[in-house]
């Protein structure tokens, strides 16, 4: 197990402060937030490349900060792959063991075997230089793997990959993690890549650890307004809650009113939030949807974005974007200017109180 307590580390100007975050062993556990928050810092000093100016990082409850990097079975792996490129592939893999002074008959039973799990034992003599990017992606997770580590740290490992590449790579990983049981500590941008990988995560912002948790359980109940727009609920709105019943709260969003699933209590001022996705746009007086919340709406945008969604930006008093596909935008030939229904099932709104999701 990985524990940061209260972890705290300058960098020039940039400044970890009070990071606590668990990762099991066997976790994937992924580290998400904007760019310059602090991921690869995290990464880095799991590693062991930097020390701590406060708190604890420790290991299987062990207190790491005089451990050396090459002392703590931890492989990392930068987006750019830090391939040396005067080696071969395979004196790329096999880099780490020579290190290590493990025989040569060791090393090419080890090299061999990353070689053929990886699909890249036709490369094994190729240059660095000479390889596509999913295939460095392999090489460089190979080589991180060859020395038989405890915990393999990704520093965003999809970045530069086309998607069939990506996908790959993807499979690649699901399957070694499950077949090993190996700790994945990976960064990323990509809430597709949280949902389908990882069963723990964390998000960081601007060198702090606003959430951290279970997959689900940060997705769908976001701790803060900035975690919920991270995640992708769009639709950010605020409000007071106006009454309660029977687990639904009625909250006031200027002169409109929305139902939500909540235990706030009336008179708290809260912040909505919901998914473009999760908002069913109607023409008028066209299909009823069973959605609770229904609001007759003005188009003011229609967005393409450029593939088999639209968004759609509507005012019913309040902002709502929705997310549609673009053949049903075509279909009802939604444009600036038009009345239509925009629906929210009450399930479908989180209510976030005081920094805290109700």
């Amino acid at each position: 197990m990985i524990e940061f307590d209260k972890l705290s580390l300058r960098l020039g100007d940039f400044y970890l402060q009070d990071v606590s975050i668990r990762i099991n062993r066997g976790d994937y556990y992924f580290i998400i937030g904007p760019s310059g928050a602090g991921k690869t810092v995290i990464l880095e000093a799991i590693a062991g490349l930097h020390l701590p100016d406060s708190g604890m990082i420790t290991i299987d409850d062990r207190n790491v900060a005089a451990l050396p990097p090459e002392k703590r079975r931890i492989a990392l792996v930068y987006q750019d792959y830090s391939l040396f490129p005067h080696m071969s592939v395979e004196k790329n893999i096999g880099f780490g063991l020579r290190m290590q002074k493990c025989s040569k008959e060791e090393i090419h039973r080890r090299v061999s075997r990353l070689l053929e799990q990886f699909g890249i034992v036709h490369l094994k003599k190729r240059y660095p230089g000479t390889l596509s990017g999913g295939e460095q992606q392999r090489v460089a997770i190979a080589r991180a793997l060859a020395s038989d580590p405890e915990i393999l740290l990704l520093d965003e490992p999809f970045a530069a990959l086309d998607p069939i590449t990506r996908e790959q790579i993807i499979m690649d990983l699901l399957r070694i993690h499950r077949k090993k049981n190996l700790t994945i500590v990976q960064v990323t941008h990509s809430r597709e890549e949280i949902m389908r990988m990882a069963n723990r995560c964390a998000v960081i912002i601007d060198g702090i650890c606003v959430q951290e948790g279970p997959v689900e359980s940060v997705f769908q109940n976001p701790g803060s307004t900035v975690v919920a727009r991270f995640i992708g609920m769009d639709n950010v709105i605020p409000g007071v809650i106006i009454a309660r019943s029977s687990g639904l709260t009625t909250i006031n969003l200027g002169g409109k009113s929305i139902t939500a699933v909540s235990d706030a209590s009336p008179g708290d001022p809260v912040e909505i939030a919901f998914r473009a996705i999760d908002v069913t746009v109607e023409l008028h007086n066209g299909f009823i949807s069973s959605a609770q919340n229904r609001f007759i709406a003005t188009i003011t945008a229609v967005v393409p974005l450029g593939g088999p969604l639209t968004q759609v930006h509507m005012d019913a008093g309040f902002p709502i974007l929705a997310l549609v596909t673009t053949l049903s935008a075509e279909q009802l030939d939604f444009s600036p200017g038009m009345d239509v229904v925009a629906s929210i099932k009450a399930s479908a709104i989180k209510v976030i109180e005081n920094e805290g999701v109700t």
